[in-house]
């Protein structure tokens, strides 16, 4: 009975929390406009903000009501201060968990000649790398260099009329999900880096490319020079068609290069996210790109990570931009995950961007 009546004491101190931000923000929006009271008013808001920061990262998803988190969402896009060093701590807990530079793809320097792969999440199986399989990886990660600035781009609904095609496209680096269509440049931009995709979308819309190729290759050509990201080896109804989607790049003299996503990378984010708490039976696409991004970028943006079928004022937003389609829910932990992103914006390591641009 404590314990239950500590729970409810937390979710009202909560609430008048919120209250007060928003009835302090209100006030400070209708001062006097002299010089004391817009004084005044800066100060009291960013007073707000850290009060709003810290609710954040003292609290949990689940003792957060729906209205409440959904103000404190909207309230922490107006507070966002960039904090370098918050970002640096971010980068060197990644680099020291996982090093994604260095293999987060399989490449000639990491995997030997006949080394065991074992398969993700199926720990029974496991595959021999043969000569043949040696000659497909690249020499070396192409993620050694820092990068500037990255755009990680979900494939969130409440992108759909944001107008952040053009803020994306100024990124250095821009990460994408699945192959999400390109069709809505005004909100969601072209430029693409890399592309870190389901094999299960090629098996189901493509037929493994076993039949007719062209719709294949007319998607394939909007991504232009970018790598494609595939977790060959994560289950093993995964790796013929991801060798066939290499082979196909190769003889069409397709711009996009096939890279596959090490299986040992995986287990090691897979297990620093689980020591921090988050609770999952697999990491989404999402989390690994903003896990990655948050490594070898100096400066990270979201756009499009958003997992509610409402957007910030209430009103109803397919799943994705382009479609209504859930993932099932017993594979991936989506608001938790958006939540760890909501605790980075806050910290200031990086930005998480919703609605208007």
């Amino acid at each position: 009975m404590a314990r239950r009546y500590s729970w409810k004491v937390i979710l009202v101190l909560n609430s008048l929390v919120i209250c007060y931000v928003f009835y302090q923000s209100q006030q400070s929006q209708t001062e006097p406009g002299h010089d004391r009271s817009r004084k005044r008013g800066a100060t009291q808001s960013n007073a707000n903000c850290s009060r709003l920061k810290s609710l954040i990262l003292h609290s949990t998803l689940k003792i957060l009501k729906k209205d409440v988190f959904f103000n404190s969402v909207r309230a922490l896009q107006r507070c966002w201060i960039e904090k370098p060093s918050n970002h640096e701590l971010l980068q060197t807990n990644f680099q020291t968990c996982c090093n994604a530079s260095y293999s987060l793809v399989m490449t000639q320097e990491n995997t030997l000649m006949e080394q065991v792969i074992q398969y993700e999440p199926q720990n029974k199986k496991f595959r021999n790398v043969t000569e043949s399989l040696y000659s497909l990886l690249p020499e070396k990660s192409p993620f050694e260099k820092p990068i500037k600035h990255c755009a990680v781009v979900g494939n969130g609904g409440i992108l759909d009329s944001s107008f952040c095609g053009s803020e994306i496209d100024r990124a250095d680096f821009v990460f994408r999900l699945n192959f999400a269509p390109l069709n809505r440049t005004e909100d969601v931009g072209t430029k693409t880096d890399l592309v870190y995709a389901n094999p299960s979308f090629l098996l189901t819309q493509f037929n493994s490319l076993k039949d007719s190729r062209t719709s294949f290759i007319t998607m394939m050509r909007e991504y232009g020079s970018s790598f494609i990201l595939l977790p060959a080896f994560s289950f093993t109804k995964f790796t013929e068609v991801s060798f066939r989607t290499l082979y196909t790049m190769e003889d069409l003299d397709l711009k996009s290069k096939v890279v596959f996503l090490n299986p040992g990378y995986l287990r090691k984010l897979n297990a620093h996210w689980r020591i921090a708490g988050l609770k999952f039976r697999r990491l989404s696409p999402g989390l690994v790109m903003v896990s990655v991004a948050a490594e070898i970028c100096e400066k990270v943006t979201l756009y499009g990570f958003w997992p509610y079928s409402e957007d910030l004022d209430g009103i109803w937003i397919p799943h994705h931009y382009f479609d209504n389609e859930r993932p099932k829910p017993e594979f991936y932990s989506l608001p938790d995950e958006f939540y760890r992103y909501l605790q980075m914006h806050a910290q200031g390591s990086l930005r998480l961007h919703l609605g208007h641009c």
